[in-house]
């Protein structure tokens, strides 16, 4: 202890106290060494372990998946003091939702929840390092370039920092030192828990550095505040370095990626947007327009990650050194990825900006795709008719250019929003011309690619799921028996998916979500065959299985609920309630995060209809809670969704269940 006052003070009370002293610190304290074994005890507090840190976020307020937490206890290393600043911002700031963990910076936390006390006990660091010479500054310049990185700093990319022309004001001490002298500092930063150093276990040789959130955010803070000349030559070297050194190959794996999305981050910290948006974002990782990194890798949070590096403030205050046309670009791809991720409201506003941002540029095939994925977002949070109006601006966009393409996919856009609105003749008519055109256009592949396929196949079947819910709803009585253009219907979608699915790997699926959706259409229409004919299921489990597997992989959100409300119905056909609903919980909580009210809406209808004869009736994680809710009550819930969404298509579905009800 270097006061001999508070040294005298701590002895004192460990000979002889009546009373509690707890002294918290990240060194050990040799003065009380005689002590450690009886009254002054040494306790080493490692971190939370993924139980104790999920436990922590739970009683602070916070509200997620199980999965959501035990990544964000990961992320952070289990650090109590981040989880605890973490947690209580977002209570506070954010309602609870742990997937607005993107937005918090840990500064603004520490002063909202702790007065800024854990940003004063570093600054209180950096002066004792400053007092200590030339050992001192070479620490703080070691914590100074961890604080460009948000994410372990790997050896190479150090070396490319301490190593060639010094930038001035952050790189000088380390590139004056010995290898010797850099690892003896890095040794003395170790014993002080302020860094992690991951060396190779034969060589020795240094892998990388890691910190704390807190102190990668604090030393990023005070470089950018007071050396940002600096700040911005440190990043750009980064960037650079990464930009040219990084070889991701014809086909990248998202580990491959995960370079080139670090260099956008120095790229934009560097001042330098528009060079790693062309350069990097767009070419590289997106390969121009493919949308390579969402459609092959369903890397919908780290495409979000990358894009959120474009802004100034997520989700609507974008970088003004970026080109308009990038602009749009970037709130189109942010919205798009908030909706695969199942934050709906996020998306929203970016969406609604870009299409404007879109208009006024008068590019009109962008516009007409991002008016149809409006309509889709809006059909999502169950605001049916405006997703009508938006899938008709989409359409007439499309019309302004001789592109057959896209006025086949926006023709398909409003069929689905006409869908459903209950307006099936108006639905029926789109598809039709859409197919059309597509047959027109490839003869070889005369049929829709899903989701458009899958959508349409839904239409196909509209009144064969109806009448398969009534033969299920009625055990053995059939209220209508299935008719034989029922059962051709569920041949022809099942002879149409299982020849989409086969062209998958040709130009005409490319992507993870469309063989997927084939194969969950293909289980829907064999599904209502068995039921409507009374045959013995054979392929329904594995085919299910294999349908959600790939939709999980694909990433987005709102057709995973679809997989698992289909699941959830063969499970119970297959006597497996438990698992059954377990869908139906899991679909519930993304769809109530969302919220997809069109969604919700299908779930109360599902469960009703499920579990009418269970007893008790199961509600285990949905809204309410309270004992004594039975099927009628998710009837009613399902009504009131229905009918202020403007959500037809279910009209019928709804009334048949009621009645059924009036016997339950």
């Amino acid at each position: 202890m270097k006061d001999q006052g508070v040294s005298a003070l701590l002895k004192a009370l460990a000979t002889k106290s009546d009373g509690l002293c707890v002294v918290t610190t990240r060194y050990s304290v040799p003065d009380l060494r005689n002590y450690w074994q009886t009254t002054a005890p040494e306790i080493k507090l490692t971190s939370l372990s993924n139980e104790a840190g999920v436990a922590l976020l739970r009683t602070l307020g916070v509200k997620g998946t199980q999965k959501e937490f035990e990544q964000l206890v990961r992320d952070v290393k289990g650090h109590a003091l981040t989880l605890n600043l973490l947690g209580s911002f977002l209570r506070d700031a954010h309602a609870g939702d742990i997937r607005k963990r993107d937005l918090v910076k840990l500064e603004e936390a520490d002063i909202e929840e702790q007065g800024g006390h854990a940003f004063h006990v570093m600054d209180a660091y950096v002066e004792s390092f400053k007092r200590e010479g030339e050992k001192g500054i070479r620490a703080l310049s070691v914590l100074r370039l961890l604080g460009l990185f948000d994410r372990p700093a790997t050896a190479d990319c150090l070396n490319a920092l301490w190593t060639g022309n010094e930038i001035e004001g952050l790189t000088g001490p380390l590139i004056r030192s010995s290898e010797a002298q850099r690892n003896i500092t890095l040794k003395r930063l170790e014993n002080a828990h302020l860094i992690t150093v991951n060396r190779d276990k034969g060589s020795g040789n240094l892998i990388s550095l890691d910190a704390h959130p807190l102190l990668r955010e604090y030393f990023a803070k005070r470089v950018r505040d007071e050396l940002a000349g600096a700040w911005r030559s440190a990043n750009r070297r980064l960037y650079e370095y990464l930009r040219d050194n990084t070889l991701e190959g014809e086909q990248p794996s998202l580990e491959d990626l995960q370079p080139l999305y670090q260099a956008i981050a120095h790229g934009c910290e560097a001042g330098i947007p528009q060079q790693a948006f062309d350069d990097v974002y767009r070419e590289r990782i997106g390969r121009s327009d493919q949308y390579y990194s969402t459609q092959k890798l369903g890397a919908f949070g780290s495409e979000l990650g990358a894009v959120a590096c474009f802004f100034t403030q997520p989700w609507n205050r974008i970088s003004p050194a970026l080109s308009e046309q990038a602009q749009a670009r970037l709130l189109y791809d942010a919205a798009f990825s908030l909706r695969a991720l199942g934050r709906l409201t996020e998306a929203l506003e970016p969406m609604r900006v870009s299409l404007d941002s879109i208009g006024r540029l008068k590019v009109w095939q962008n516009a007409a795709i991002a008016a149809s994925n409006l309509s889709e977002l809006e059909l999502l949070l169950g605001e049916v008719g405006g997703a009508v109006q938006d899938a008709k601006q989409a359409v007439e966009y499309a019309k302004r250019i001789d592109d057959v393409r896209l006025q086949m996919i926006r023709n398909c856009a409003l069929g689905d929003a006409l869908h459903q609105s209950g307006r099936w003749d108006e639905a029926q008519a789109c598809y039709r011309k859409a197919e059309a055109m597509e047959a027109k256009r490839k003869p070889q592949y005369p049929l829709f690619a899903s989701p458009p396929n899958f959508k349409y196949c839904g239409l196909i079947l509209r009144n064969v799921e109806r009448t398969a819910w009534q033969m299920f709803m009625g055990k053995n009585a059939v209220p209508d028996a299935a008719s034989s253009s029922q059962l051709s219907a569920c041949n022809v979608v099942v002879e149409r998916a299982s020849k989409t699915l086969a062209w998958s790997g040709t130009a005409f699926q490319a992507t993870l979500l469309t063989p997927a959706l084939d194969r969950l259409t293909r289980c829907n229409a064999a599904f209502y065959l068995t039921i409507l004919t009374r045959s013995k299921q054979q392929t329904a489990q594995a085919e299910i299985e294999a349908a959600l597997g790939g939709l999980r992989l694909a990433g987005i959100q709102d057709y995973v609920i679809r997989g698992l409300l289909s699941r959830s119905w063969v499970r119970l056909f297959e006597a497996v309630p438990d698992g059954a609903q377990a869908d139906l919980d899991e679909a519930w909580e993304i769809a109530e995060r969302g919220p997809m009210r069109l969604h919700m809406a299908d779930i109360h209808l599902y469960r009703a209809r499920l579990f009418h004869a269970v007893k008790p009736y199961p509600w285990n994680k949905f809204p309410h809670g309270s004992e004594g809710r039975g099927p009628k009550d998710d009837l009613k819930d399902a009504r009131k969704l229905i009918e202020k969404c403007g959500y037809w298509r279910r009209k019928e579905e709804l009334e048949d269940a009621e009645e059924a009800a009036k016997n339950w």
